[in-house]
């Protein structure tokens, strides 16, 4: 066992020849004397100026220790005169036995006011190109890689923490115009080896110039780095964030909680249990990434909120809630989604909202995202939309009715641009729908939009025990916007649909059959108006119109001809009919009707005439016959008019109809008839008697007359 203790001996005589190397260097030999064959070797190297203020403190055992006071490096050429980098003070320790080793032990790393100056200028220089531009790939037989290391020669890193403390980082980017500033940045990591977790805190403040922004950022977390097996982990992440400047409407605040990981071998990401909170918000669900090692990464996720008040997110927003006829709706929304990504498109699916009382199921797609092509599909169970209208106005108009000046001339910005870039296909069906008091069911329509040209082709739905089918077009591929609608109505209540679409104040029942095809063009109502075409036919059966009795304009107009008071009826202020039907035209904002045609037990009406639209004046003329009796209807018979054209004229602006019977020509005629029977019935008489007394005196006369024979 000699020979071991000799071993002892030398090793123990090594040590100290080496302690007292270390101690003699440490002793004689000043960094700072240095400094300046420092800052010559870095500008020759780069070209830059390398000034150290500060001093540099070394030590060599048992830890490689280096300090290093004030220093800055100067900006690179063309830039601005600002340092490209600054630092207050460095402090790294490194254990010198393992280093030996091809153990790399830190102690600590230290770093304290470091100021970094990003830029790049208006042809896309940036201020760090040409220290980056020398580098050279590391070679492919590097000993010190190996398979997936990508830290040569570090599969034992050992770092007792890393502090970073009131640091600041800005960006001015000329090309784009926009100046970015992270003042203070923080960082504090704790022990970090290969695969083991270890905590982190970090502190910052982002400042953006124009439009002036701020955002604050405090995050922990557990970290875990892994550069050997390529795996990335940052779990128990808790984050809030606040948010304030002027792109926002108010300031606003957020907190979020994750698992996160990227694991490179494998080409996978992942963020696991996702918590989002924010105005009353609160979103989870999570996020996989796969193939981050080939040119086709894809992610799929899922997405919930909890039932939050779109009416408190809005208002920490900034933005006032709308005002809704009924006040509790826009408090209880949900939503469900799932979602797939790539580089060239999207999907969601499993989409599904809840609104109040409204549940609404959905998907959609979006491809090409330079110029998006959307698809997407909604069903809706029931909504009541008139319950998100603005309740009706308590303050009376500027001016009544008779004094409004024409239709508005206002012209209506669309969003041409979009709607020529819009390339969409969606579907929408609603199983019970209201809308302005319209009771609906089974709507479903087809939306599509491309190149300017947007179609809702077709429109079909259930409409009061009757059914409608319809179309619309708008086109905006010119300059004028162009409108078209088609619509059919087939056994529909008209009664009932204009009651509740004028709340009770419908002029016409019956069971309805309606065609028509109208279009315009024009950027304002006005305009529209006035640019109305088009055709259509209807049919009306078992039905009325209100507002108008006619055979109580009959019976008033024949009493003030004839000098009698004027009767007083119960009536329904309406004319039944069993049956009524005609076409229009429509020609410059000018509705033509030439063929009304009505009937009922009581009437035959014919009608003809014209609504000018741009004028808002009725001119139109209906020629009644009475085929029955008025006895029963209310009032007196009027059995002499039965069989007689009867012309009543509605005339005048649409706020103030006139209905005028002209019973005079009539009446007139009657009188003539009366006269000639009278004259016949008394008159004629006497005059034959007195001819024939006349005839036989001339008889008893003619004998006595010289000559005659």
């Amino acid at each position: 066992m000699i020979w071991l203790k000799r071993i002892l001996i030398l090793l123990l005589a090594l040590l100290i020849l080496a302690g007292a190397t270390a101690a003699y260097l440490v002793a004689t030999f000043d960094p700072n004397d240095h400094k300046e064959r420092i800052s010559a070797a870095v500008k020759e190297q780069t070209g830059r100026d390398l000034v150290i203020e500060g001093d540099i403190g070394l030590s060599i055992f048992p830890w490689l220790a280096l300090t290093l006071g004030e220093t800055w490096l100067s900006n690179a050429e063309g830039f601005s005169d600002e340092p490209f980098a600054r630092i207050g003070e460095v402090e790294l320790s490194v254990a010198l036995m393992p280093l030996l080793r091809r153990e790399l032990q830190v102690e600590r790393v230290r770093l304290e006011g470091l100021a970094l100056n990003l830029e790049r200028d208006a042809r896309g220089r940036t201020n760090w190109d040409d220290l980056v531009a020398e580098a050279d790939e590391p070679a492919e037989d590097d000993p010190g890689r190996g398979p997936g290391d990508g830290a040569p020669g570090l599969r034992d890193l050992d770092v007792g923490g890393v502090v970073i403390r009131d640091a600041r980082v800005s960006w001015r980017d000329a090309e784009a115009g926009t100046a970015l500033r992270i003042d203070p940045f923080n960082l504090e990591l704790g022990r970090l080896r290969p695969g083991v977790e270890t905590p982190l805190e970090m502190s910052l403040t982002l400042h953006q110039e124009d439009p002036a922004m701020t955002a604050d950022l405090d995050l922990n977390a557990r970290v875990t780095l892994d550069p050997v097996a390529q795996r990335y982990d940052l779990r128990r992440l808790a984050a809030a964030v606040d948010l304030s400047g002027e792109p926002l409407p108010a300031d606003m605040s957020a907190r979020i909680q994750a698992d996160m990981g990227v694991d490179l071998a494998s080409g996978v990401a992942g963020i696991e249990r996702l918590t989002l909170e924010t105005l009353g918000m609160e979103l989870t669900g999570q996020v996989r990434i796969r193939g981050l090692d080939t040119d086709t990464p894809r992610a799929t996720g899922e997405l919930r909120s909890n039932t939050f008040s779109a009416r408190t997110l809005l208002e920490g927003l900034g933005q006032i809630p709308p005002e809704t006829t009924d006040p509790d709706v826009l408090t209880r929304v949900a939503l469900e989604l799932e979602f797939e990504a790539d580089a060239d498109a999207a999907s969601l699916t499993g989409l599904e909202l809840r609104l109040d009382d409204t549940r609404m199921q959905g998907s959609a797609q979006v491809s090409r995202y330079d110029r998006p092509a959307i698809s997407a599909e909604l069903d809706v169970d029931r909504i009541d939309l008139d319950r998100y209208m603005p309740p009706p106005s308590e303050t009376p108009a500027e001016a009544p009715p008779a004094e409004r000046e024409g239709w508005p001339d206002d012209v209506i910005e669309l969003p041409v641009e979009m709607l020529r870039s819009l390339d969409l296909n969606a579907r929408l069906t609603v199983a019970e729908m209201v809308v302005s008091r319209l009771n609906m069911s089974g709507l479903s329509l087809t939306l599509t939009a491309r190149d300017g040209l947007v179609e809702v082709k077709p429109f079909t739905g259930q409409l009061y025990e009757g059914s409608v089918e319809a179309s619309m077009r708008l086109d905006v591929r010119e300059s004028t916007p162009r409108y078209a609608f088609e619509h059919a109505l087939q056994g529909v209540r008209a009664g009932p649909l204009l009651d509740d679409l004028t709340e009770g104040e419908g002029l016409l029942a019956g069971t309805t059959r309606l065609q028509a095809r109208i279009d315009t063009r024009g950027n304002s109502i006005r305009a529209m108006v006035s640019g109305l075409n088009g055709a259509g036919g209807f049919r009306f059966t078992d039905g009325a119109v209100k507002g108008i009795n006619v055979a109580q304009i009959i019976r008033d107009a024949e009493a003030r001809f004839s000098g009698r008071p004027v009767e007083r009826s119960d009536e329904p202020n309406q004319t039944d009919f069993s049956e009524m039907q005609g076409s229009f035209t429509i020609r410059e904002g000018v509705v033509t009707n030439d063929d009304l045609r009505a009937s009922s037990p009581l009437l035959r009406v014919r009608g003809q005439g014209s609504a000018d639209l741009p004028g808002e004046r009725l001119d139109y003329r209906v020629d009644t016959t009475l085929v029955a009796t008025l006895e029963g209807q209310g009032g007196r018979p009027l059995d002499d008019l039965r069989g007689v054209n009867l012309p009543i004229r509605i005339q005048g602006p649409f706020n103030d109809l006139s209905f005028r019977l002209d019973l005079g020509p009539v009446l007139e005629e009657r009188v003539r008839e009366e006269v000639d029977r009278a004259i016949e019935e008394r008159i004629q008489p006497e005059l034959d008697e007195q001819r024939e007394r006349l005839e036989e005196r001339l008889r008893e006369q003619l004998p006595r007359i010289p000559g005659l024979r």
